[in-house]
């Protein structure tokens, strides 16, 4: 990456705010494990939450379903409707029920937990907190209005500090690679001046640290298979919904992306992303 992560983050600001001394007790020990000068408040009413929102602005905030006064997500919208502006929430619960989906969406959260508490979990959340605080440059080369609109949008509401730069010409592209540290490109296939897998095919002998993502309205798996030879980390069709392009966003950051709360509730959703480490082995052959 341009930016180390270890180097780049400063000490993480977190909330936890739960009823359950043992809940609080564990999360916190995982915290300090992650970042020893992590800053953490702790909470067991919706107002002491509130306060702590309003007034230390953490990035992330572990937030119980039930509180001394207020249930957990009550408390996060009425700070938020008070000016506090949206950490990386994350919403514990002993279970994960169908309305929990349209609770997590209206608050914007990032994840839902289920007790018991998996530490390996935690622990890739808050390396996606600290990533999330991690400046981060990107560029988006893409011959459709409407993709690099859709594209935009998500990244703009993404939580990640990302500055994202445009264009519409292979040959513009080619030139910021080659000039600009970024830490991610989704290129189309199908750009103007240079096509996407020549660009990627231009850039591949820089060695740069670009993790490269291509566009395309085509099927997937032929054009990766052209791309892992020339460095590309994934692809993605287009047109795509919002979910498709988050998904893409966090692979290119070197994250998972949170699917629990979908993945218990509602039948898997086929991805419009492909990812190369995800291709067979073209060596293989069927007998």
């Amino acid at each position: 990456m341009a930016m180390e992560l270890d180097e780049a983050r400063s000490p993480a600001r977190v909330v936890i705010a739960d009823c359950n001394a043992g809940r609080r007790t564990a999360l916190r020990a995982i915290v300090e494990r992650f970042d020893p000068q992590a800053v953490i408040d702790e909470a067991t009413s919706g107002q002491a939450l509130c306060d702590i929102l309003l007034q230390k602005r953490p990035s992330l905030a572990f937030v119980g379903l039930q509180l001394e006064d207020l249930s957990g997500p009550e408390a996060v919208a009425v700070a938020r409707r008070a000016g506090a502006e949206p950490p990386c929430l994350v919403l514990v619960a002993t279970r994960v029920l169908a309305h929990w989906q349209d609770i997590a969406q209206s608050l914007g959260a990032y994840e839902v937990l289920k007790t018991p508490l998996d530490p390996g979990h935690i622990e890739q959340l808050l390396h996606a907190d600290a990533r999330r605080r991690t400046p981060t440059r990107a560029l988006l080369a893409c011959s459709s209005p409407a993709g690099r609109t859709a594209i935009s949008r998500v990244v703009a509401r993404s939580g990640f500090a990302i500055q994202l730069e445009e264009t519409n010409c292979g040959r513009h592209a080619l030139s910021q690679l080659k000039l600009g540290a970024y830490d991610f490109a989704f290129i189309d296939v199908k750009l103007g001046g240079i096509e996407g897998m020549e660009l990627a095919c231009q850039i591949q002998p820089l060695g740069l640290p670009t993790r490269i993502t291509l566009l395309t309205t085509s099927e997937l798996e032929p054009i990766a298979q052209a791309g892992r030879y020339f460095g590309v980390d994934a692809v993605l069709r287009m047109p795509f919904y919002a979910r498709d392009i988050d998904l893409a966003l966090h692979n290119a950051l070197g994250l998972r992306r949170p699917y629990l709360l979908n993945a218990l509730t509602a039948p898997p959703a086929p991805s419009a992303l492909l990812r190369i480490a995800d291709l067979p082995n073209a060596r293989r052959k069927i007998a």
